[in-house]
């Protein structure tokens, strides 16, 4: 295999022979505007046609794209433990203590309620 000299434009050539390649535009034409024999460059449009037909295009879900979005603009997210990330430690700890100290109190009161529904039923058949 014969070695390729440098060439400047290199990248814009590759740009522009792929682009050809991929609308079926005439590749020899960008050969010839750059000036280079397609036997120099017959390794890049084999490889070029190979990338075209292994490489499939895919449709981001929608979630991915929202993030996406939010990451590049900066938008902070607005769900309740993305604002609980940024806090300081402190109030970290305190919001998770208030949370467990919330659910144990719901807890409580549920079980307290269902003792009370039972101690009813057994009075009630008594009467």
């Amino acid at each position: 295999m014969q070695t390729t000299p440098y060439h400047p434009q290199m990248q814009d050539m590759l740009a522009a022979v792929t682009d050809a390649m991929l609308t079926g535009g005439s590749v020899d034409r960008v050969l010839k505007q750059y000036n280079l024999p397609r036997q120099e460059v017959a390794v890049f449009l084999t490889l070029i046609t190979l990338l075209h037909r292994t490489i499939v295009g895919v449709k981001p879900s929608r979630r991915f794209a929202q993030r996406l979005k939010q990451d590049l603009m900066g938008a902070p997210r607005m769900g309740v433990i993305g604002r609980i990330r940024y806090l300081p430690p402190r109030v970290q700890i305190a919001a998770g203590v208030a949370l467990v100290a919330g659910f144990l109190l719901l807890a409580r009161r549920r079980l307290i309620a269902d003792a009370h529904a039972e101690t009813v039923r057994e009075v009630e058949p008594a009467t």
